[in-house]
């Protein structure tokens, strides 16, 4: 209990105290955000296992979410994570766009467009962005992806470039879009969310 009690906190209170927020990088907000690990297991130990079915079910349920998201991670980090060593940048008023091959793994995953985590090591080694994956209009082998010129990262992206040039980046995924199915649907709800 005494776990849960400390690390809750850490990962909430900058996301929700505006003040606290604005104070911490992105980088460390997304670290604290890795203290649900210590969470999840303090819950597995916060009641026994013979309280079940009153009870009890903590140390199951937090447990398979524990291994499940583990192995997860670990499937998308050796599997579906690349570098590309000449992605194209054209700089734009309003942003950037990444020109980039991906190998036939990749163009195999979900070849519909969806989205990808993007890290752009000369930009920061530990930031990873998502963004929507276009597919080349003339070239299958290659994944497109726009940069507005928005937030501290995007412009700080676009202060760097300056002009086009060829740089190296990460991709993970691609990952389905949940907006695939959407135009066989009259009726969609979206509900959009961020981590602050």
């Amino acid at each position: 209990g005494l776990i849960v009690v400390l690390a809750t906190p850490l990962i909430t209170f900058p996301m929700f105290i505006n003040k606290i927020r604005l104070s911490m990088s992105y980088e460390i907000r997304k670290a604290l955000h890795y203290l649900f690990y210590l969470f999840a297991i303090g819950m597995c130990f916060h009641n026994k296992t013979s309280a079940f079915p009153n009870g009890g079910f903590n140390q199951i349920t937090m447990g398979f979410c524990i291994i499940y998201y583990t192995l997860d991670s670990l499937y998308v980090m050796f599997f579906m994570t690349e570098i590309i060593e000449t992605t194209i940048f054209n700089v734009l008023p309003s942003g950037v766009q990444m020109t980039m091959a991906v190998s036939e793994h990749f163009q195999a995953n979900f070849a519909q467009g969806g989205y990808g985590y993007v890290c752009l090591p000369w930009v920061s080694k530990y930031e990873w962005h998502a963004f929507s994956l276009f597919e080349h209009p003339t070239d299958p082998n290659l994944r497109q992806v726009f940069m507005m010129k928005t937030g501290d990262w995007t412009s700080d992206v676009h202060r760097q470039l300056q002009r086009n040039t060829v740089r190296p980046v990460w991709i993970s995924g691609p990952f389905v879009s949940l907006y695939n199915n959407a135009l066989d649907y009259d009726n969609n709800i979206c509900v959009a969310s961020g981590i602050g």
